[in-house]
């Protein structure tokens, strides 16, 4: 028996690429959310909108009576343009 163990014995696996996508998707799905979140506060601040959520997938916002659905990415550049043009 040899005293040297073998590399990485005591290292878990390095993760697979798979793994290492999908970790890297959730983070950035993570960051998107806040941003989302971020700016439709800062909309309900300025009163633009009046309410804003998740709702089946999609982001629902709530301006002038009328709901508005759109895809997370759509709802983040809505509400930078929202934002933008009432500065």
């Amino acid at each position: 028996m040899s005293d040297v163990s073998e590399p990485n014995a005591d290292q878990p696996a390095e993760p697979d690429f798979e793994t290492l996508k999908n970790k890297m998707n959730l983070e950035l799905e993570t960051i998107s959310v806040n941003q989302l979140h971020t700016l439709a506060t800062q909309a309900v601040e300025k009163k633009l909108i009046t309410a804003h959520g998740y709702r089946g997938g999609q982001y629902e916002l709530l301006r002038d009576g009328e709901f508005v659905l759109l895809s997370p990415t759509e709802a983040i550049q809505y509400l930078q343009d929202l934002l933008k043009t009432n500065d």
